[in-house]
């Protein structure tokens, strides 16, 4: 999308801090409320969703215990469901940018076309703060500043998003995360050390810092333990609520993994394959031909959807369940 576009978002929705508790399979009751305020008025009988693309949503342990309380339709107890968990936790979300308008910037910056995009960003909160401080000073242990994070909180990952308003449709180019990949590397490397007879308390060179084996070995276990299970999740069903619920934009494109490495041009390491597949599916995304239109307003992408066409997106609407 254009800078100037992207600017006037990020002016308009940038001001307190946006907290964002998150527990595990909350996306499928939020899908499900999209799903029910789609018309209002009408209903959404439990037959027809079984049949549909939110099918797989319905056999999830709390939204099998919403269906044992209903009789034919889900509008009435989906809406009215708690989105409290007592396993719940908080993060807090950011807004930027990414990217720039020229061309020769384009294939660096990773994005489907020229221009730039929002970046959502997924940060830590204060009780995760609290431990990470105990490390000393390590800042830049788990991210990379070349990345779209928040400059003045700990990010866990992002959500970078073109859009068009014209056609109400957007494309998630991408979620990713920094921090629990170089926690895992850092964590494998202690346990070698450990191996190697290295003292619990011995301050050991690891890049540009200087880490203590033990408490930094416990807090990689414990940030793993803790967010693998979640972060892909949450930073996708931010990134969806936040199209629908913020923007008002209803349709939604996300890279299968053929597609992001076509569009993005990405030539080397790839990201983790599940993150373009089997996470797209559980989130009732299905996979299709089409690619949006305001990607191919540009040529060089016409010109790839003309000779690559097994590079397929894929794509969330409210007619998904219809």
């Amino acid at each position: 999308m254009q800078r100037q576009l992207a600017d006037e978002i990020v002016a308009c929705l940038q001001g307190e801090r946006t907290v964002y508790p998150y527990y595990r399979d909350r996306y499928g009751i939020g899908l499900l409320r999209h799903h029910c305020r789609r018309q209002p008025g009408q209903r959404a009988p439990i037959a027809a969703l079984r049949r549909s693309a939110y099918a797989g949503l319905l056999e999830k342990p709390r939204i099998r215990a919403i269906l044992a309380g209903c009789s034919h339709a889900l509008d009435d107890a989906v809406l009215a469901a708690s989105d409290y968990d007592a396993a719940q936790t908080a993060f807090v979300l950011t807004l930027s940018t990414w990217g720039g308008e020229r061309r020769s910037g384009w294939h660096a910056q990773q994005t489907s076309r020229p221009g730039v995009n929002l970046v959502l960003q997924l940060n830590f909160n204060r009780e995760h703060e609290l431990h990470y401080r105990r490390l000393g000073e390590v800042d830049g242990l788990f991210q990379y500043y070349g990345h779209p994070i928040a400059r003045q909180r700990s990010t866990l990952a992002w959500a970078r998003i073109d859009l068009d308003w014209a056609s109400g449709s957007a494309l998630i180019e991408e979620i990713q995360t920094d921090w629990l990949r170089r926690a895992a590397d850092l964590e494998r490397w202690l346990l070698a050390r450990r191996r190697a007879e290295a003292a619990d308390d011995a301050l050991i060179p690891y890049r540009r810092h200087q880490v203590r084996l033990r408490p930094t070995l416990d807090y990689c276990r414990l940030v793993g333990e803790r967010y693998n299970p979640i972060w892909a999740e949450a930073m996708l069903w931010a990134a969806v609520a936040f199209l629908r619920d913020e923007l008002g934009l209803r349709t939604i494109y996300y890279h299968s993994e053929d597609s992001g490495r076509l569009l993005k041009r990405i030539r080397w390491q790839s990201p983790p394959r599940s993150l373009y597949t089997d996470l797209p599916r559980r989130f009732c995304f299905r996979r299709g031909s089409e690619w949006p239109d305001f990607l191919l307003a540009d040529k060089e992408n016409r010109r790839l959807q003309r000779d690559h066409p097994g590079a397929r997106l894929f794509r969330l609407d409210d007619g998904a369940a219809a």
